[in-house]
């Protein structure tokens, strides 16, 4: 059993994918195990001192990126899926999968100097009702990213269209380790313990949301979730979806919907989600002479009430369409 079981799914985003890999040591540690054949399960590796495994799940993509992996990366396990599923359902077939103690769920789009892992072990050891844990992340030009927050309750979201402003909702800043609400699923390291009391997650939602679901489960279970600034993890932008705002707004609201349906009533769940949508349109009056981002404000505003097109979920959906030999093609 590995101390840590390193997720990371992939879908069309080859070179930021190899270049995790590489920030990860993921080639010099194919070195020191000897030579690999495709398909070889991925031994356990010393990275930084910590017992990992690192796994691949590879989206289906179409740009060869499971196959670089195999030729660079050889001791990578990669498990080639040939259907297009959500976030939460990738990464619970990996924890499923595997067996380290610890889970660690990153986005291919991630890269780091030193990724700290022996440091969040250790804290995680020394912690032990700590479930999960966030490093800090930043953009690529060292600008902090927000990416711990308050949960989305209705209160805070009348609140936040008061203030139009997220003060008192940010959590994420700063040089000291804390208990915060929720972090993002960029970066996030799992208990497996935990993980086997309240769930993996959960897959209704394709994507968004799900990391905030989860560790509002996880509280409630009496479990902490803790924003670790010890250790900084570089968030760059994903290609798969960058160049497709309107179905990413889309699907995000679709989560949250979904959030504030299963975790309030529904009186409370209407509010939160006009409140919500009330603030982004005030911000794109206040900005109208920046027509884009006035554009994206009314899209938020429009899905706060309803959503009204297509998602990520019917991306995946008209790509099986045209790859009638994946599962569920047509």
């Amino acid at each position: 059993m590995p101390d840590v079981s390193i997720s990371i799914v992939n879908t069309s985003s080859r070179e930021l994918l190899l270049a995790c890999l590489d920030s990860l040591g993921a080639g010099s540690i194919a070195g020191r195990a000897g030579d690999a054949r495709p398909g070889d399960r991925a031994p356990k590796a010393p990275l930084g001192g910590v017992d990992a495994e690192i796994v691949v799940l590879d989206n289906a993509s179409d740009d060869g990126s499971a196959g670089a992996v195999h030729a660079l990366f050889p001791h990578v396990r990669v498990i080639e899926q040939r259907h297009r599923a959500g976030f939460g359902e990738n990464h619970n077939r990996v924890i499923q999968e595997t067996t380290g103690r610890y889970v660690y769920v990153l986005n291919e789009d991630t890269t780091s100097d030193d990724w700290g892992l022996a440091r969040m072990v250790a804290h995680m050891d020394a912690n032990p009702r700590v479930a999960a844990l966030g490093p800090r992340l930043v953009y690529p030009d060292g600008r902090l990213q927000h990416s711990a927050w308050k949960f989305p309750t209705p209160l805070r979201a009348v609140l936040g269209f008061v203030s139009l402003s997220r003060a008192g909702v940010v959590q994420s800043g700063g040089s000291t380790t804390r208990d915060v609400d929720w972090v993002m699923g960029a970066a996030l390291l799992l208990r497996r313990e935990a993980l086997d009391e309240v769930g993996l997650f959960d897959e209704d939602f394709f994507i968004y949301s799900e990391e905030v679901d989860l560790q509002y489960r996880l509280q409630t279970a009496a479990w902490r979730v803790q924003y670790f600034p010890e250790v900084t993890v570089v968030h760059h932008e994903s290609q798969f979806s960058s160049g497709i705002p309107e179905r990413r707004i889309n699907e995000m609201w679709r989560s949250r919907h979904r959030y504030w349906r299963k975790h309030h009533s529904p009186a409370g769940a209407r509010v939160a989600a006009l409140a919500t949508g009330a603030q982004y349109a005030a911000r794109g009056i206040l900005k109208r002479h920046d027509r884009d981002f006035a554009a994206r404000m009314r899209l938020h505003a429009r899905d706060s009430i309803r959503v009204d097109g297509p998602g990520l979920r019917e991306l995946a959906e008209e790509w099986h369409a045209t790859h009638p030999e994946a599962p569920g093609g047509t």
